[in-house]
């Protein structure tokens, strides 16, 4: 058990260290490179750009149904992803398989963060307030992963 708690928190650690030991710069003249790594690279906001490539993904179903009569076939499997497996099944599947990732690794970091203050809470080097909020950030990822979990269904 020990040797998990360490492991453990080491891997935790590693997220939180990993960050100074890289050259962040700036994507975008306007974008902060502070902004992209802790925003942009968040959980929440790749779910939401999830959402909209399955937006995305919704349109061009939508798309090559009204264009079935006006595209040969011939056309249609050039330019791919047009076939009803991969346009009904595939891009659910897909997405979904996305969005269990983000928040399984998110349950997962929550959940080792919080194990990491346990840790440091025992030895008397936390802050009770610091603990208290991450296991209210991990109770609500994992609240979050059990939700998707329970209505997560693979299309076949």
């Amino acid at each position: 058990m020990l040797r998990t708690l360490i492991i453990c928190s080491i891997i935790a650690m590693s997220s939180v260290w990993a960050h100074a030991d890289l050259n962040l710069t700036a994507g975008h003249p306007d974008e902060d490179p502070e902004y992209t790594y802790h925003q942009r690279f968040s959980t929440p906001q790749s779910l939401d750009s999830l959402s909209q490539i399955n937006s995305a993904l919704d349109s061009f179903r939508q798309l090559t149904e009204i264009s079935a009569d006006k595209i040969s076939k011939a056309q249609m499997e050039k330019i791919g992803h047009t076939g009803w497996e991969m346009q009904n099944l595939g891009f659910h599947n897909h997405g979904k398989t996305i969005q269990g990732t983000l928040l399984k690794q998110d349950y997962l970091i929550k959940k080792l963060m919080y194990e990491l203050g346990r840790m440091k809470s025992t030895s008397g080097s936390a802050d009770p307030k610091e603990l208290s909020a991450l296991l209210t950030e991990y109770q609500a990822a994992e609240k979050q992963f059990q939700a998707f979990w329970d209505s997560f269904l693979i299309s076949d």
